[in-house]
């Protein structure tokens, strides 16, 4: 059943409230720095398709309301040089939960988006101690024949980011890893799309429709009404699989940028709910 919510360089692992955690830590440390992650409100964030060029509106709000949001540094995804795609879906996992277990924050609440949805899915599924609540934006992992959705890597790389967004491709977007200047920055961006393709295509099934009902913890799942790449048709596979999900009026794929209100005000809410605030 759907309910239908309205408009309105050498390694970093971790970005939190903007900031680079770039130095290794001792165990010690380390375990004070996860107790403290604990007592403020700590959530992973696993960013989608298109990457992490900044934290969206929708994540400000939950920051606002108290949490610690870490954005874990995927090889890949973050666009350093060097990166080669795992062989297989497994390595993949391996490969992100290195990166998630660097940043010292699980066990905790985990939301993801697209990609993320899938990984945070995943993680919840094979490592269920690690993730105390799970909120997934339309995330990929369930492939439907009778709603295959846009095929985005059949497109010519200029016009992939439109289909993205219901409401414009925003600025953070336009101008990924321009940062790193004009020789640099088309290397990154191209090295995180291959991230991205070779997770998800062609068909961007992970054979999540035979685990998902193992997910223990408590769970949201949003879509966007409008969502070119997997239409919101295809959320019934979650909702027949224990999973119901929640409609976005008027967002594409990444709602959280397209109605950013909605998106954070429903995240908010389902956190504190989940932590026995609500």
């Amino acid at each position: 059943m759907q309910r239908a919510l309205g408009p309105s360089g050498p390694s970093p692992q971790a970005t939190r409230a903007g900031n680079m955690a770039s130095e290794p830590e001792r165990p010690a440390a380390k375990q004070q720095e996860r107790e403290a992650m604990s007592e403020s409100g700590t959530l992973l964030y696993l960013p989608g398709i298109a990457g992490h060029p900044a934290n969206s509106p929708a994540l400000d709000a939950l920051g606002d309301a108290g949490w610690n949001v870490v954005v874990p540094q995927i090889p890949g995804f973050d666009g350093r040089a060097g990166f080669q795609p795992p062989d297989d879906y497994l390595s993949w996992l391996t490969v992100v939960w290195d990166a998630l277990d660097a940043t010292g924050a699980l066990p905790c609440p985990v939301v993801g988006a697209s990609i993320g949805g899938m990984l945070a899915a995943d993680l919840a599924v094979f490592r269920p101690e690690a993730v105390t609540a799970a909120a997934l934006l339309a995330p990929f992992g369930i492939f439907d024949e009778a709603e295959p959705g846009l095929d985005v890597y059949a497109l010519p790389t200029a016009e992939r980011m439109g289909h993205l967004f219901a409401k414009g491709v925003p600025d953070q977007f336009v101008e990924r890893f321009a940062e790193l200047g004009p020789d640099d920055g088309p290397v990154a961006r191209y090295l995180s799309d291959v991230a991205a393709a070779s997770l998800v295509w062609p068909l961007g099934d992970r054979g999540l429709a035979r685990r998902i009902y193992r997910i223990a913890c408590p769970t949201l799942v949003l879509w966007g009404e409008l969502d070119e790449l997997l239409p919101v048709a295809r959320s019934a596979a979650w909702t027949e699989h224990g999973l119901p999900v929640e409609v976005v009026a008027g967002a594409g794929h990444l709602l959280e940028w397209d109605e950013p209100d909605g998106v954070g005000g429903r995240l908010v809410e389902f956190l504190a709910d989940s932590r026995g605030g609500g």
